[in-house]
């Protein structure tokens, strides 16, 4: 079973090692000013994001550890209930005495931090980078939104008989509408390059979570409950849900935000605006008809809808399974 998860970190360090040069070019637009915080609201919309990558990372330390203290004790349990019992691996020595069961386990569950922390980094690497265009569209959304806020809470203003629109009266407001047009292109430009990176270590994830959940899933339904052989492919099974989750997840969110980049402009106050003003606006607005969808190999969206897919392809794997057992 554990071949499978250390293909899997093979394939995402090879892509991760081939497309560094297009890797920079996305940590470099990350670095530029386009995608700065301009109001402290900007800044606060920004933490959060880190704080919740952090979060993450914690998380999934955790269940490593947790997986990796489940197993060896799973092992050694099991040799204390039954003296014969060996690890199916092979060992230059001997195993039927205790010290040489022990190094027999550690030789066994040695992969395991390189493989979990391989996967940790690359997962959230990647999720990292979807979370950063959802915070990017957020920020954007919210500042379309407010982009027709007087601070003097006036919408107009009357001389002579002549209405002053407040693209009139702000004589920035225009070049603030312009630097998050060109924002959302940059976002739009940076998620398409992040789908492309990954798109064959994403493609590989997909197809193997289905097989790998469904091998832990099968030998959870003979383990005991109540043993540590059944708490260490829970947390396995926790950590293969969460994989496909982070992809999922923010995928979503990037195109839930993307998909509520119109309704911002509706919301704002756009009646005071001048009617060329608002001519642009339409303009704008036709280009951000088109969502921005994460994809996998370009067909398949980066949704919660794909994750319920990839459930139950595991529970059809696992059907088909007991079925034959």
């Amino acid at each position: 079973m554990i071949e499978i998860p250390q293909f899997n970190l093979v394939v995402k360090a090879m892509t991760l090692n081939l497309q560094m040069s297009r890797i920079d070019r996305i940590n470099n637009l990350l670095n530029d000013p386009i995608f700065a915080a301009k109001t402290k609201k900007d800044e606060e919309m920004l933490l959060e994001t880190i704080k919740t990558s952090h979060r993450l990372v914690k998380y999934m330390k955790i269940s490593i550890v947790l997986a990796g203290a489940f197993w060896s004790t799973s092992l050694l349990a099991k040799r204390y209930q039954d003296p014969t019992a060996v690890v199916y691996i092979y060992t230059p020595f001997d195993t039927v005495s205790w010290t040489g069961y022990f190094f027999s386990v550690m030789m066994e569950i040695l992969p395991l931090p390189w493989i979990g922390c391989g996967h940790l980094a690359i997962d959230c690497l990647i999720a990292t980078y979807y979370a950063q265009a959802e915070v990017q569209l957020k920020i954007i959304k919210y500042n379309l939104e407010h982009l027709f806020d007087a601070d003097g809470g006036m919408d107009g203003a009357f001389y002579r008989g002549r209405i002053f629109y407040m693209d009139e009266l702000d004589r920035d407001l225009r070049t603030r509408f312009v630097h998050y047009f060109e924002r959302y292109e940059a976002v739009a430009w940076y998620t398409k390059e992040v789908s492309d990176i990954f798109n064959h270590a994403l493609g590989f994830e997909f197809f193997s979570s289905s097989a790998v959940l469904c091998m832990v899933t099968f030998k959870m339904s003979y383990t005991p409950m109540f043993s540590l052989a059944f708490a260490f492919f829970t947390v396995m099974l926790g950590v293969l849900l969460m994989q496909v989750f982070l992809y999922c997840y923010f995928g979503n969110m990037v195109q839930y935000e993307s998909d509520s980049i119109m309704t911002s402009v509706y919301l704002s106050d756009w009646l005071s605006a001048s009617p060329q003003f608002r001519r642009d606006l339409l303009v704008a607005m036709l280009r951000w008809s088109k969502d921005i969808t994460p994809r996998v190999s370009g067909i398949i969206p980066l949704s919660l809808a794909t994750y319920v897919s990839v459930l139950k392809s595991a529970y059809s794997l696992f059907a088909v399974l007991s079925t034959k057992h």
